[in-house]
Protein backbone atom coordinates (compact mmCIF):
# COMPACT_ATOMS: atom_id res chain seq x y z
CA UNK A 1 0.00 0.00 0.00
CA UNK A 2 1.35 3.41 -1.03
CA UNK A 3 -1.36 5.63 0.39
CA UNK A 4 -0.51 7.00 4.15
CA UNK A 5 -3.28 5.84 6.46
CA UNK A 6 -2.98 7.53 9.89
CA UNK A 7 -4.27 5.80 13.48
CA UNK A 8 -6.07 7.83 16.09
CA UNK A 9 -5.59 11.27 14.08
CA UNK A 10 -6.98 14.97 15.43
CA UNK A 11 -9.23 16.54 13.22
CA UNK A 12 -8.67 19.70 15.09
CA UNK A 13 -7.56 21.33 12.14
CA UNK A 14 -9.80 20.09 9.84
CA UNK A 15 -13.07 22.23 11.16
CA UNK A 16 -13.67 25.48 11.05
CA UNK A 17 -15.23 25.00 14.88
CA UNK A 18 -12.04 24.31 15.98
CA UNK A 19 -13.85 21.04 17.89
CA UNK A 20 -11.17 18.36 19.39
CA UNK A 21 -12.38 15.43 17.28
CA UNK A 22 -10.10 12.38 16.84
CA UNK A 23 -10.72 9.87 13.83
CA UNK A 24 -9.65 6.60 14.19
CA UNK A 25 -8.40 5.72 10.86
CA UNK A 26 -7.40 9.40 8.57
CA UNK A 27 -6.18 9.69 4.73
CA UNK A 28 -5.93 12.15 2.26
CA UNK A 29 -6.59 11.46 -1.15
CA UNK A 30 -5.56 13.49 -4.21
CA UNK A 31 -6.82 11.07 -6.89
CA UNK A 32 -9.14 8.06 -7.76
CA UNK A 33 -5.79 5.85 -7.19
CA UNK A 34 -5.63 6.93 -3.63
CA UNK A 35 -9.11 7.07 -3.13
CA UNK A 36 -9.99 3.26 -4.64
CA UNK A 37 -6.92 2.36 -2.32
CA UNK A 38 -8.26 3.47 0.78
CA UNK A 39 -11.67 2.22 -0.21
CA UNK A 40 -10.19 -1.03 -0.48
CA UNK A 41 -8.56 -0.46 2.97
CA UNK A 42 -11.77 0.38 4.58
CA UNK A 43 -13.25 -2.65 3.23
CA UNK A 44 -10.75 -5.19 4.63
CA UNK A 45 -11.27 -3.59 7.89
CA UNK A 46 -15.08 -3.39 7.64
CA UNK A 47 -15.06 0.56 8.60
CA UNK A 48 -17.65 3.41 7.81
CA UNK A 49 -16.08 5.95 6.13
CA UNK A 50 -16.43 10.00 6.75
CA UNK A 51 -15.66 12.04 3.57
CA UNK A 52 -14.20 15.58 4.64
CA UNK A 53 -13.32 18.74 2.47
CA UNK A 54 -12.58 22.54 3.96
CA UNK A 55 -14.84 21.16 7.21
CA UNK A 56 -15.87 24.44 7.37
CA UNK A 57 -19.63 23.19 7.27
CA UNK A 58 -19.24 20.26 9.81
CA UNK A 59 -20.09 19.77 13.20
CA UNK A 60 -17.48 16.88 14.73
CA UNK A 61 -18.01 15.25 17.59
CA UNK A 62 -15.11 13.32 19.89
CA UNK A 63 -15.00 10.39 17.99
CA UNK A 64 -15.42 9.64 14.91
CA UNK A 65 -14.68 5.80 14.47
CA UNK A 66 -13.74 3.91 10.94
CA UNK A 67 -11.78 5.50 8.30
CA UNK A 68 -11.97 9.52 7.67
CA UNK A 69 -11.26 10.99 3.83
CA UNK A 70 -9.53 14.13 3.10
CA UNK A 71 -10.64 14.93 -0.70
CA UNK A 72 -8.08 16.45 -2.17
CA UNK A 73 -8.36 16.52 -6.11
CA UNK A 74 -7.24 19.35 -7.65
CA UNK A 75 -7.66 20.95 -11.11
CA UNK A 76 -9.91 23.00 -13.30
CA UNK A 77 -10.78 22.69 -16.87
CA UNK A 78 -13.04 24.61 -19.35
CA UNK A 79 -14.96 24.70 -22.85
CA UNK A 80 -16.85 27.32 -24.51
CA UNK A 81 -19.53 27.31 -26.43
CA UNK A 82 -20.76 30.90 -28.17
CA UNK A 83 -21.91 32.44 -24.76
CA UNK A 84 -21.47 29.25 -22.32
CA UNK A 85 -18.69 28.43 -20.56
CA UNK A 86 -18.53 24.65 -18.77
CA UNK A 87 -16.12 24.61 -16.38
CA UNK A 88 -15.37 20.82 -14.64
CA UNK A 89 -13.66 21.76 -11.46
CA UNK A 90 -11.99 18.84 -9.09
CA UNK A 91 -13.46 18.54 -5.75
CA UNK A 92 -10.59 19.49 -3.71
CA UNK A 93 -10.48 23.15 -4.80
CA UNK A 94 -11.68 26.04 -2.83
CA UNK A 95 -14.90 27.68 -4.17
CA UNK A 96 -14.40 30.91 -2.90
CA UNK A 97 -11.06 30.98 -5.21
CA UNK A 98 -13.33 29.15 -8.13
CA UNK A 99 -15.34 32.01 -7.81
CA UNK A 100 -12.70 34.84 -7.92
CA UNK A 101 -10.55 33.02 -10.71
CA UNK A 102 -14.13 32.77 -12.94
CA UNK A 103 -14.06 36.33 -12.48
CA UNK A 104 -10.68 37.32 -13.40
CA UNK A 105 -11.85 35.29 -16.74
CA UNK A 106 -15.09 37.49 -16.81
CA UNK A 107 -17.06 34.17 -16.58
CA UNK A 108 -20.25 34.82 -14.88
CA UNK A 109 -22.83 33.41 -13.09
CA UNK A 110 -21.27 32.67 -9.50
CA UNK A 111 -19.97 35.81 -8.63
CA UNK A 112 -23.11 36.21 -5.52
CA UNK A 113 -21.48 33.07 -4.09
CA UNK A 114 -17.99 34.79 -3.36
CA UNK A 115 -16.44 34.08 0.04
CA UNK A 116 -18.62 30.90 0.74
CA UNK A 117 -15.93 28.50 2.78
CA UNK A 118 -15.68 25.47 1.72
CA UNK A 119 -14.41 23.31 -0.81
CA UNK A 120 -16.24 22.42 -4.07
CA UNK A 121 -16.84 18.48 -3.71
CA UNK A 122 -19.22 20.01 -0.39
CA UNK A 123 -21.12 22.55 -2.44
CA UNK A 124 -23.71 20.54 -3.78
CA UNK A 125 -23.91 18.57 -1.20
CA UNK A 126 -26.39 21.51 0.61
CA UNK A 127 -26.69 22.98 -2.58
CA UNK A 128 -24.90 26.31 -1.26
CA UNK A 129 -26.80 29.45 -1.95
CA UNK A 130 -26.32 33.40 -1.00
CA UNK A 131 -27.73 36.75 -1.63
CA UNK A 132 -30.53 35.27 -4.27
CA UNK A 133 -28.34 32.91 -6.31
CA UNK A 134 -27.71 29.13 -5.44
CA UNK A 135 -25.19 26.40 -6.76
CA UNK A 136 -28.18 24.76 -8.73
CA UNK A 137 -28.63 27.83 -10.98
CA UNK A 138 -25.62 26.87 -12.69
CA UNK A 139 -24.91 23.17 -11.65
CA UNK A 140 -24.91 20.96 -14.74
CA UNK A 141 -23.60 17.68 -13.64
CA UNK A 142 -20.85 15.70 -11.41
CA UNK A 143 -18.59 12.51 -11.40
CA UNK A 144 -19.31 10.54 -8.25
CA UNK A 145 -17.20 7.13 -7.15
CA UNK A 146 -19.85 4.40 -5.46
CA UNK A 147 -18.49 3.88 -2.03
CA UNK A 148 -19.30 0.46 -2.26
CA UNK A 149 -17.92 -0.93 -5.87
CA UNK A 150 -15.30 2.03 -6.84
CA UNK A 151 -17.55 2.99 -10.17
CA UNK A 152 -17.90 6.29 -11.26
CA UNK A 153 -21.23 7.99 -11.89
CA UNK A 154 -22.30 10.99 -13.48
CA UNK A 155 -25.47 12.70 -12.46
CA UNK A 156 -27.21 15.24 -13.83
CA UNK A 157 -29.29 18.17 -12.32
CA UNK A 158 -32.40 16.74 -11.86
CA UNK A 159 -30.50 13.03 -10.25
CA UNK A 160 -29.50 15.33 -7.37
CA UNK A 161 -32.40 16.28 -6.15
CA UNK A 162 -31.48 20.31 -5.47
CA UNK A 163 -33.68 22.05 -2.53
CA UNK A 164 -33.06 24.61 -0.68
CA UNK A 165 -29.67 23.53 1.08
CA UNK A 166 -30.41 20.19 -0.12
CA UNK A 167 -29.61 17.61 -2.62
CA UNK A 168 -29.95 13.17 -2.38
CA UNK A 169 -25.99 13.92 -0.83
CA UNK A 170 -28.04 14.35 2.22
CA UNK A 171 -30.73 12.29 2.18
CA UNK A 172 -31.18 8.59 0.72
CA UNK A 173 -27.63 9.18 -1.06
CA UNK A 174 -26.05 9.74 2.22
CA UNK A 175 -23.61 7.01 2.55
CA UNK A 176 -23.33 6.56 -1.18
CA UNK A 177 -21.63 8.43 -3.21
CA UNK A 178 -18.25 10.48 -2.99
CA UNK A 179 -17.80 13.60 -5.02
CA UNK A 180 -15.23 13.95 -7.67
CA UNK A 181 -15.58 16.88 -9.85
CA UNK A 182 -18.76 18.82 -10.80
CA UNK A 183 -19.51 20.87 -13.71
CA UNK A 184 -21.06 24.00 -13.92
CA UNK A 185 -22.12 26.36 -17.13
CA UNK A 186 -21.06 29.80 -16.63
CA UNK A 187 -21.90 32.82 -19.32
CA UNK A 188 -19.91 35.58 -20.83
CA UNK A 189 -22.63 37.76 -20.85
CA UNK A 190 -22.86 39.68 -17.32
CA UNK A 191 -26.86 38.86 -16.21
CA UNK A 192 -26.38 40.77 -12.40
CA UNK A 193 -28.82 39.18 -9.52
CA UNK A 194 -28.93 41.84 -6.88
CA UNK A 195 -32.21 42.02 -6.11
CA UNK A 196 -31.46 40.14 -2.78
CA UNK A 197 -32.63 43.21 -0.34
CA UNK A 198 -29.73 42.99 1.82
CA UNK A 199 -27.21 43.16 -1.39
CA UNK A 200 -29.68 45.64 -3.21
CA UNK A 201 -29.31 48.06 -0.33
CA UNK A 202 -25.91 47.66 -0.10
CA UNK A 203 -25.53 48.75 -3.72
CA UNK A 204 -27.75 51.88 -3.44
CA UNK A 205 -25.84 52.98 -0.76
CA UNK A 206 -22.02 52.54 -3.10
CA UNK A 207 -24.09 54.26 -5.97
CA UNK A 208 -24.23 57.39 -3.82
CA UNK A 209 -20.49 57.46 -3.58
CA UNK A 210 -19.68 56.23 -6.89
CA UNK A 211 -20.88 55.99 -10.41
CA UNK A 212 -21.21 53.30 -13.54
CA UNK A 213 -23.23 49.87 -14.19
CA UNK A 214 -23.92 47.25 -11.91
CA UNK A 215 -21.15 44.83 -12.78
CA UNK A 216 -20.44 41.53 -11.70
CA UNK A 217 -17.37 42.31 -10.61
CA UNK A 218 -19.20 44.89 -8.41
CA UNK A 219 -21.98 42.81 -7.19
CA UNK A 220 -18.98 40.28 -5.60
CA UNK A 221 -16.73 43.33 -4.20
CA UNK A 222 -19.81 44.07 -2.47
CA UNK A 223 -21.21 40.63 -1.33
CA UNK A 224 -17.09 40.15 -0.06
CA UNK A 225 -17.47 43.87 2.18
CA UNK A 226 -21.09 42.65 3.45
CA UNK A 227 -20.09 39.18 4.63
CA UNK A 228 -16.41 40.86 5.92
CA UNK A 229 -18.71 42.82 8.52
CA UNK A 230 -21.36 40.50 9.23
CA UNK A 231 -19.24 37.45 9.55
CA UNK A 232 -16.60 36.56 11.78
CA UNK A 233 -13.56 34.92 10.34
CA UNK A 234 -12.80 31.56 11.08
CA UNK A 235 -9.20 31.85 11.36
CA UNK A 236 -10.24 34.39 14.16
CA UNK A 237 -13.22 33.08 15.99
CA UNK A 238 -13.82 29.50 15.15
CA UNK A 239 -17.08 29.02 13.53
CA UNK A 240 -19.08 27.55 10.27
CA UNK A 241 -20.74 30.78 9.38
CA UNK A 242 -24.70 30.24 9.66
CA UNK A 243 -25.61 27.89 11.65
CA UNK A 244 -29.24 27.45 11.21
CA UNK A 245 -31.30 27.63 8.59
CA UNK A 246 -33.82 29.60 6.99
CA UNK A 247 -37.17 27.90 8.21
CA UNK A 248 -39.40 27.84 5.37
CA UNK A 249 -42.94 27.91 5.76
CA UNK A 250 -45.94 27.27 3.89
CA UNK A 251 -48.34 30.41 2.60
CA UNK A 252 -51.02 30.24 4.80
CA UNK A 253 -48.26 29.81 7.76
CA UNK A 254 -46.57 32.76 6.77
CA UNK A 255 -49.68 34.37 6.88
CA UNK A 256 -50.29 33.83 10.24
CA UNK A 257 -46.99 34.59 11.33
CA UNK A 258 -46.75 38.21 9.22
CA UNK A 259 -49.76 38.79 11.10
CA UNK A 260 -48.15 38.68 14.15
CA UNK A 261 -45.02 40.07 13.30
CA UNK A 262 -45.57 42.35 10.25
CA UNK A 263 -41.91 43.44 9.92
CA UNK A 264 -40.14 40.14 10.29
CA UNK A 265 -37.80 39.35 7.03
CA UNK A 266 -39.68 37.05 5.01
CA UNK A 267 -38.73 36.07 1.28
CA UNK A 268 -40.74 33.90 -1.39
CA UNK A 269 -39.49 31.01 -2.48
CA UNK A 270 -42.02 30.24 -4.95
CA UNK A 271 -45.36 31.76 -4.33
CA UNK A 272 -46.39 28.45 -2.10
CA UNK A 273 -43.42 28.89 0.36
CA UNK A 274 -41.53 31.44 1.74
CA UNK A 275 -38.36 31.72 4.21
CA UNK A 276 -38.15 33.33 7.20
CA UNK A 277 -34.94 35.15 8.43
CA UNK A 278 -33.21 32.94 11.07
CA UNK A 279 -31.16 35.24 12.18
CA UNK A 280 -33.77 37.63 12.81
CA UNK A 281 -36.00 35.23 14.75
CA UNK A 282 -32.91 34.35 16.87
CA UNK A 283 -32.06 38.09 17.50
CA UNK A 284 -35.75 38.59 18.24
CA UNK A 285 -35.36 36.25 21.45
CA UNK A 286 -32.45 38.39 22.72
CA UNK A 287 -29.72 35.58 21.72
CA UNK A 288 -27.75 37.94 19.23
CA UNK A 289 -24.12 37.97 21.42
CA UNK A 290 -25.67 35.52 24.11
CA UNK A 291 -22.42 33.48 25.69
CA UNK A 292 -22.72 30.53 27.97
CA UNK A 293 -19.31 29.14 28.93
CA UNK A 294 -17.08 28.18 25.85
CA UNK A 295 -19.96 28.92 23.04
CA UNK A 296 -22.57 31.44 21.85
CA UNK A 297 -23.99 33.48 19.53
CA UNK A 298 -22.27 36.34 17.66
CA UNK A 299 -22.81 39.66 18.61
CA UNK A 300 -21.84 40.43 14.87
CA UNK A 301 -24.58 37.94 13.02
CA UNK A 302 -27.06 36.22 15.33
CA UNK A 303 -27.27 33.48 13.22
CA UNK A 304 -23.54 32.34 13.82
CA UNK A 305 -21.89 30.12 16.55
CA UNK A 306 -19.16 30.36 17.77
CA UNK A 307 -16.34 28.06 19.67
CA UNK A 308 -14.79 31.41 22.18
CA UNK A 309 -12.25 28.60 23.05
CA UNK A 310 -11.87 24.22 24.29
CA UNK A 311 -15.44 24.05 23.55
CA UNK A 312 -16.65 20.53 23.07
CA UNK A 313 -18.49 19.64 20.48
CA UNK A 314 -21.43 18.59 23.37
CA UNK A 315 -21.34 21.40 24.92
CA UNK A 316 -22.08 23.53 21.39
CA UNK A 317 -24.23 21.14 20.42
CA UNK A 318 -26.56 21.37 23.85
CA UNK A 319 -26.06 24.99 23.54
CA UNK A 320 -27.69 24.92 19.93
CA UNK A 321 -30.40 22.81 21.11
CA UNK A 322 -31.23 25.69 23.73
CA UNK A 323 -31.53 28.72 20.69
CA UNK A 324 -33.71 25.94 19.19
CA UNK A 325 -35.90 25.65 22.27
CA UNK A 326 -36.48 29.13 22.43
CA UNK A 327 -37.00 30.57 19.21
CA UNK A 328 -39.67 27.29 18.70
CA UNK A 329 -40.98 28.34 22.39
CA UNK A 330 -41.24 32.31 21.19
CA UNK A 331 -42.14 31.59 17.57
CA UNK A 332 -43.51 28.24 17.15
CA UNK A 333 -41.15 27.86 14.38
CA UNK A 334 -38.63 24.94 14.33
CA UNK A 335 -34.90 25.73 13.35
CA UNK A 336 -32.72 23.28 11.41
CA UNK A 337 -28.86 22.77 11.84
CA UNK A 338 -27.20 23.89 8.72
CA UNK A 339 -23.71 21.89 9.53
CA UNK A 340 -23.89 18.19 9.07
CA UNK A 341 -22.93 16.28 12.52
CA UNK A 342 -20.74 13.50 12.56
CA UNK A 343 -18.83 11.23 14.95
CA UNK A 344 -20.24 10.27 18.39
CA UNK A 345 -19.36 11.22 21.80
Amino acid sequence: MTLKISYNRSLMRNNTLALQSTAEYFCEVKNTTDLREALTFARSKNLAITVLGAGSNVVLKSNLFGLVVIINFKGIRHSIDGNDVVLSVAAGENWSSLVKYALRNNWYGIENLVQIPGSVGAAPIQNIGAYGVELSDVFVSLDAMDIRTGEINSLSHELCGFGYRDSIFKRKRKKKYIILEIKIKLSLTANVQCDYPLLSEALKMDSQKSTGLITPHRVARTISDIRRRKLPDPSIIANVGSFFKNPVLKSDSVSRFLECYPLAPVFEINGAEYKVAAGWLIEKCGLKGFRSGNVGMSSEQALVLVNYGNASSRELLQFSESVRQQVLSVFGISLELEPTVYGSF
